[in-house]
């Protein structure tokens, strides 16, 4: 384990990407209010790490809009903006899809290969649902091998920017009450779609999928206090 500096704790994870994900999940439930100011030695302080974490974990937030930098005043909590996360939402939808439907239809053998073992992983994470952070991170392994297979530099780079900015958020809706049977459920039919190199098969099932985790992050977001539906 590292020191406070940002160093690695697990599994190539960072102290300050755990302060990031507390800090995000604290803006959703509502106990940090949209203007609260968050000084750099409180945050430390409060989380027993140095000031270096905590400026890389509000840098990250910042480029979620979850947090403002301001001149002469700090880190400010911008709060959720609802129409600019249904905005991220409704592009997700789009580009996972065309990366399916490209996936179905490109993807070299080896990779799905890969992605058929990805797929297992996140089902068997899923179907235990237990560990919330193995179901996120076998999730994220299992769509970036479809952005990957799509063949497509530009949209798997659009996919990751998109995921990596609700990335702190995504862990919240796994811990809803059926959310990983109906996930594990939604991976299933795409990965049936691939396997029968169904593009227009596996667009609709990714479609449906990314459709499901916007409903599923509303509940959760109202569930949390900040009353925003999906």
């Amino acid at each position: 384990m590292a020191d406070g500096a940002g160093g690695p704790v697990e599994k190539g994870r960072t102290r300050a990407d755990r302060l990031k994900d507390a800090i995000a999940e604290a803006i959703v439930r509502g106990e940090l209010a949209a203007g609260q100011r968050l000084d750099e030695v409180s945050v430390a302080q409060q989380f027993a790490v140095s000031r270096t974490p905590v400026r890389e974990a509000l840098k990250q937030l910042a480029a979620m809009d979850l947090v403002d930098l301001r001149p002469h005043r700090g880190a400010v909590v911008a709060g959720l903006d609802p129409r600019r996360l249904a905005a991220l939402f409704e592009a997700m939808v789009e580009i996972e899809a065309i990366c399916a439907r490209l996936a179905a239809t490109k993807m070299a053998q080896a990779d799905r290969e890969l992605l058929e073992v990805l797929w297992l992983r996140c089902d068997g994470a899923l179907r235990r649902s237990g560990d919330i952070e193995a179901v996120h991170e076998t999730n994220q392994d299992f769509h970036t091998a479809i952005h990957k297979g799509a063949g497509n530099e530009f949209l798997a780079d659009a996919a990751h920017a998109l995921r990596r900015r609700l990335a702190p958020l995504s862990r919240a809706q796994f811990g809803l009450t059926g959310r990983p049977s109906d996930s594990a459920a939604e991976h299933k039919a795409v990965m049936k779609a691939i396997r029968a190199r169904d593009g227009a098969m596996a667009e609709r099932a990714m479609r449906l999928h990314v459709e499901s985790v916007r409903r599923a992050f509303g509940r959760w977001l109202d569930i949390g206090g900040s009353r925003i539906s999906a």
